[in-house]
Order: C-alpha cells, then structure tokens, then sequence
C-alpha cells in the first residue's frame, strides 16, 4: 500500500469536494481518502502547493494519424477532408514506433492515464497493446458505397476479432461508426447488433461540419460535388434522425455535435449518450464551436478530447482544456473550469467505462501530482490549473507508479 499527502486534494466527484492537506493509502484501487489516516504506513508527501488528483481520461484521439504535422491543410473543412484523403497511405505509413510512442509519452506527461482510440486501418494496434496507458480501442467502419459494403465490413469483423485476443483490463475492444454520411445503414445494423450482443462502447462522428448538415438535410452544400465525384453518390444514405434512432439500448459517444439541432440533441439525450468536445479541432476546420449551454440544459454528458493529429498540433489535453475555456466566452471563468476538468476526469471515466476518473474507495488508482506555482485561494484552484499547468510531475495507473 501506498499513502500519498498533498496540500489538495481534487476528488473531481460531484460536489467538486477538495481536501486541504489531504491523504489518499491506495494499491490497486483506492484504498481510503481523508486526513490524518493510518501512522503506520510510509507517507509520500507531494509538498508546498502540491494537488493530487484523478488522471486526465482522453475519450477521443485517432494516434494512426501521429505523422501528420503540416501536411494537411486547415481553415476549411472540406479543404482538410480532400488533403486527408490524398495523404492518407504516406501518412499512415509513416508512423511507425517512435511515432507512436512521441504521441503516448506526450499524453503521459500531460496527465492522460487512459484514452480512446479510432482505429481505421487496425496498423496502431501493435503499438497500443501493451499501452501503458489504458486504451479503449475503437474499430472503426466505414462505406457507404453498397458495392464496397460487404468487403469493408468483412476487413472490420477481421481488425475487431483481432483486437478482441489482447483484451485486459487495460485494453478494451470497442467500436466506432465513422459517420451518418460515410457508412450505409444497413452495415450500422450489422456492428450495432455486435455491439448489442458483447455489450461494446460505440463512437460516431456526427455533425461535424455545415457541408454535413446541407448534405444529411438536401442532398446539397460542399458534400454534394464531393460524393459525386468521389462515391458517384447524389443522395445521402441516412437522415440525422434515422442514423441516431438505430443507437437504441447502446452506450455511444457521439464525437463533436457541432451542428446537432434541437431535436437531434434531445434525442442523443434520449439515448443517455454522450459528446466528445474537441475545441483546437473544430477551430482549425472552421466548423464552429459546441454549445455547452444547450448540451448542460438536456444532461448530456460530455468529455473533451484532443481529437487526433490528423486535426491538432498537439495531444497535450491540458492545452485543449486551455482552448475549451478561452473559447466559451459566454460562461464564467470559474464555473466553466470546474466542469472541464470534470469532463476529462469523472465524466470522461464514466463515458469509456472506465472505473476511474474520481477519488474515491473501490476506484482505481489512476492518480496524477503537480504543484502549483505559488499559493491559491482554494477556489481559484481549477481555473488556475487550467492556466498553469501543462505537465505533471507523477502518475500512478492501477496504482503503479509510471515513468516519464
């Protein structure tokens, strides 16, 4: 057993409780939270301005995309989306071990102890295996063309029977849906009855981008000459409602939302699913900005996520929470940092099924420490973090120390 002090205590649980000169005795999983607990053990304290707090939890990240630095090209989304598609196999190609591995430690050090990834190709499945870091590994499908169908969901059935022989505690086999625009419902089916019968975590892409929303509403917008050029398609194979509709009884994060309207948000509320908010992201590819507001007022849960490379300059999630809270300029500073930091902790630990992301008995111990520069009002603490804080000095996950 392992005791660890800190002048605070962030147990990121509902109430936002924080103890000042607080302990935490934990192995695996938490053990005890509070003060002054058990004399007999060996006490680690963290020191002047020091917080302990749960690991930061990433729900949204694609890693296969790690190569990418400026070879793609931002400001437009469709821009990017053709840039993507030309550079795709160099980019996939070139990211090998180090690459990989720059992108997990880059994590690590900004405190991420678990994440989810979208796989496309199942290549990055060699190099996450053995994470150190907790992975939820999402398979992705896509193809709406009906000629393809049945070949690319024959490549998914195979890259997700691969995935599922390293399933542990520390790698879960998952499935991602890339987009109500880019798979044919009748393979959505097909996964989704998979996913029902294993009881599997799904992703989806949704309502990214305005060419998205013209396109799923009238078969126009940016889309239109895109598909007909690309898939010779001249209608859309779903409509907003309908793609939604088939998540029924599946537990679904729904990635960026950007362009969801009322009555798509109250039905992804409905579902009791959830949205991964990637702000760098959706600023990049001009797409526009998720209203927090909207989602809070229908309790839908939300996490923020780097996204991958592939659409940001960095998988530091202390950044992307920086960009999150100058971004909402219409929520208080204070109020606005609290729930941020829970969407990546609690919030987040909850959306991958993860049992972590608070402090608390029966948790496990994935634990991060980093002291603050000078001394704080304990109010100021979660917006002062934001600000301040871009590495971590410790990690424990399953409560095992991780290097650096």
């Amino acid at each position: 057993m392992i005791k660890i002090k800190a002048n605070y205590i962030l147990t990121m649980n509902n109430n936002f409780e924080i103890i000042e000169n607080g302990e935490v005795i934990f192995d695996k999983t938490i053990i005890k939270v509070g003060k002054n607990l058990e004399e007999d053990i060996t006490t680690i304290d963290l020191g002047k301005n020091s917080v302990l707090m749960p690991g930061l939890i990433n729900t949204h990240t694609h890693l296969e995309f790690s190569a990418n630095d400026t070879n793609l090209r931002y400001g437009d989304f469709l821009n990017w989306l053709n840039s993507v598609i030309l550079k795709r196999e160099n980019l996939l190609n070139e990211c090998k071990n180090e690459c990989y591995n720059k992108a997990i430690t880059q994590m690590k050090k900004s405190g991420v102890v678990a994440f989810g990834e979208i796989s496309s190709t199942g290549l990055d499945l060699e190099y996450l295996k053995n994470s150190e870091l907790k992975v939820v590994y999402f398979n992705e499908i896509i193809g709406s063309n009906p000629a393809a169908v049945d070949a690319l969901y024959q490549d998914f059935l195979g890259r997700l029977d691969n995935s599922q022989k390293y399933k542990t505690e520390k790698f879960t086999p998952a499935i991602s849906i890339h987009s109500p625009y880019s798979v044919h419902p009748i393979v959505i089916k097909k996964v989704l009855q998979i996913a029902k019968q294993q009881n599997m975590i799904v992703s989806a892409h949704f309502m990214e981008s305005k060419a998205e929303r013209e396109w799923l509403d009238n078969n126009e917008g940016d889309f239109k000459e895109f598909f007909q050029k690309n898939l010779n398609q001249s209608k859309a194979v779903t409509t907003p409602i309908e793609f939604l509709s088939q998540f029924e009884g599946i537990k679904t994060h729904f990635i960026h939302a950007v362009w969801a309207n009322k009555e798509e948000l109250e039905k992804i509320a409905s579902l009791k699913a959830s949205i991964a908010h990637c702000p760098i992201s959706n600023r990049l590819l001009n797409t526009g900005l998720l209203n927090l507001e909207n989602i809070e007022k229908l309790n839908i849960p939300y996490s923020v996520a780097t996204d991958g490379l592939s659409s940001n300059y960095s998988l530091n999630l202390f950044k992307e929470l920086r960009a999150a809270l100058l971004m909402h300029t219409n929520i208080e500073p204070k109020k606005l940092a609290k729930e941020l930091l829970k969407s990546v902790t609690n919030s987040a630990g909850e959306i991958l099924n993860l049992n972590n992301g608070i402090i608390k008995e029966g948790k496990f111990a994935d634990l991060i420490s980093f002291k603050l520069p000078n001394d704080i009002e304990i109010d100021d603490i979660y917006l002062q973090t934001i600000l301040h804080i871009n590495e971590v000095d410790k990690m424990w996950i399953n409560g095992e120390k991780i290097d650096f």
